[in-house]
């Protein structure tokens, strides 16, 4: 008899669908979360690489002579995402070519070009959510003539 009155109490109904329903909402928000960080990672790189790029291609005055080498660029190019508020990256982050192999990297082109690629590896607390954990951008600009 007392089992029959148990299966019938309804209290502590909500509570049970709650602990039920929280963990699946919970790992949607932090999936949303994250997938947002990297969306935002991706468009700063790639807005990055094409500043880097830009200025490599034109040699402005107003990029600091980044055109002069490699060196200047990758580091034109940290600074660029730095203030679109990506600090995270380095100078060892970014790739910077011209010749033949900026030219296959940007599609086959047969102009004279400067390739610029920025990558960024996030750290392990990521592993939770399945995302990518490295992002990279890159732009490809051509060259001035001389």
């Amino acid at each position: 008899m007392r089992g029959c009155r148990l299966l019938q109490d309804r209290r502590g109904a909500t509570a049970v669908e709650f602990a039920l329903v929280v963990l699946p909402l919970l790992m949607l928000i932090i999936g949303t979360i994250a997938l947002g960080v990297r969306l935002w990672a991706w468009q700063v790189l790639t807005a990055a690489a094409a500043d880097a790029a830009r200025c490599a291609g034109i040699d402005a005055a107003s990029c600091a002579n980044v055109a002069t080498s490699a060196a200047a660029t990758r580091t034109y190019a940290v600074s660029a995402a730095a203030t679109r508020g990506f600090t995270g990256l380095a100078t060892g982050d970014v790739t910077v070519s011209t010749g033949t192999t900026a030219q296959a990297a940007c599609k086959g082109t047969s102009a004279s070009v400067v390739y610029v690629s920025l990558s960024y590896t996030y750290g392990s607390w990521t592993s939770v959510v399945p995302l990518p954990t490295t992002i990279s951008g890159s732009a490809c600009f051509p060259l001035a003539s001389s």
